[in-house]
């Protein structure tokens, strides 16, 4: 208990996490502004609170500028958001780029060590969300909506608006084929684990492994004497080895399962996430409401993220 209050303070304390707390309350305030049956629950709901029934009209007004305000208050947690991920880009394609020249100079060079795909589309995405976060943050003046305070024209404004929309848009794609392309890798190309590595040890023991054939043998080189194998302990032997595997094995599920789930999260909220910035620019027709539910969803999926990251620094003491 004490652990989870730890993780949940540092989660409240965290920049990102109090970006993805924002985020999903945005996502609500747009899901009851746009749908009836959630909007009646709500007006259903402060009519039994207050003494005086609340106006549809005056709620929807109101839902609709804390949607406004909370997508204004998560701009500025990442407002420099973009050196980061020009940084990102640039540590990928360094350490891509040595990777192909130190490979390059071995005589006997694996083929195919050239930068793979998912690398590739790592670097694109993170330049794209670059893009996306620069000229968004260069908007930040003119979102505020103060009169005579504004860096760009209103129609400038508007344009740069769209193609930040655009740049986050590739910036997802690249990040759903990127996570796309790890999964399957994970599943084609794990090793699997040697299940007969424990028979081959035991043929490798010598006589007395279980077979009556050797133990005559022995008994008579030896004259009847004692057995150089004990054929009770090489089976506590071989019971010992078939365990170890078998927590081996089980181990290794336990990895890939996690590294799965860690890569299909990430590709299912990049996928969810292209409806906002899809809608934005006009390439999908959607509803408010539709949108609203993505971007619940996805504040979740990648919310997760934010909690268990906080939870590994809680039990690292950090």
């Amino acid at each position: 208990m004490a652990r989870t209050l730890d993780q949940f303070i540092r989660f409240s304390t965290d920049s990102m996490g109090m970006e993805r707390t924002l985020r999903l309350l945005q996502s609500i305030a747009q899901i009851l502004s746009s749908y009836t049956l959630p909007f009646n629950l709500l007006i259903y709901t402060l009519t039994l609170a207050a003494e005086k029934p609340p106006s549809p009209d005056t709620t929807h007004v109101v839902l609709l500028a804390l949607r406004q305000q909370f997508g204004l208050i998560r701009r500025f947690f990442r407002l420099f958001r973009f050196l980061e991920s020009f940084n990102a880009a640039h540590k990928l394609c360094s350490n891509a780029s040595s990777s192909v020249s130190s490979s390059s100079g071995e005589k006997a060079a694996t083929p195919g060590t050239g930068i793979q795909t998912e690398e590739w589309l790592d670097i694109f995405g993170r330049t794209f969300n670059g893009m996306y976060l620069l000229l968004e943050a260069s908007t930040t003046i003119d979102a505020l909506q103060i009169d005579g305070l504004a860096v760009w024209a209103p129609e400038t404004s508007r344009s740069l608006a769209i193609e930040a929309q655009r740049f986050w848009l590739f910036a997802l794609i690249c990040g759903v084929f990127a996570g796309s392309l790890r999964v399957v890798k994970v599943l084609a190309y794990t090793p699997v684990p040697v299940t007969g590595d424990v028979f081959s040890r035991g043929s490798d023991a010598g006589p007395g492994f279980g077979g009556e054939g050797d133990k005559g043998e022995e008994k008579e080189k030896d004259g009847g004497g004692d057995e150089k194998w004990d054929l009770q302990q090489e089976q506590a032997r071989l019971r010992a080895l078939a365990s170890d595997r078998k927590k081996a094995r089980s181990m290794w599920r336990r990895d890939v399962q996690a590294k799965i789930r860690g890569l299909a999260r990430g590709v299912l909220a990049n996928a969810l996430d292209v409806a906002l910035p899809g809608s934005a620019v006009g390439w999908l027709d959607l509803e408010p409401g539709t949108v609203g539910v993505a971007m619940f969803a996805t504040s979740i999926l990648t919310g997760l993220d934010v909690w268990e990251r906080c939870g590994r620094e809680v039990g690292q003491g950090l």
